[in-house]
């Protein structure tokens, strides 16, 4: 009687200990890269993280639509590295002044400011 009930209770503790789950693997942290050298390779991507500080840089790219009720420009940009953004086609939100500065087709060479979410071009010149 005493065999059957130490191997029903090691029974019970096996079976207990099915299914629980495994402890999970401790994250590893993301290595921040510095704003100014930011990598594709591993980098956090600046536009979804909305704690990262406001960085700027420049690119060139060529303007694909305009939009002046909206206070957008689409430019498809070469990559910029500054922010670490791949080559892509992107709206940004622009001044007026710097909206009719923009036509469809138009090469451009322009200067813009990310914060968080954000990405604002401040500044377009033809190329």
């Amino acid at each position: 009687m005493t065999r059957t009930l130490i191997a029903l209770a090691g029974a019970a503790m096996v079976l207990s200990a099915c299914g629980q789950p495994a402890d999970p693997a401790p994250a590893e942290p993301a290595a921040a890269a510095p704003a100014d050298t930011a990598s594709a390779a591993g980098a956090t991507d600046p536009v979804t993280s909305p704690d990262v500080g406001a960085r700027s840089g420049s690119g060139a790219g060529v303007v694909t639509a305009v939009d002046v009720a909206a206070g957008t420009v689409t430019i498809n940009h070469e990559p910029i590295p500054a922010v670490g953004w791949p080559a892509m086609t992107m709206s940004f939100t622009a001044s007026p002044a710097v909206v009719q500065q923009a036509a469809v087709g138009d090469r451009v060479q322009f200067d813009l400011t990310v914060q968080g979410n954000a990405a604002e071009v401040t500044a377009i010149r033809p190329q």
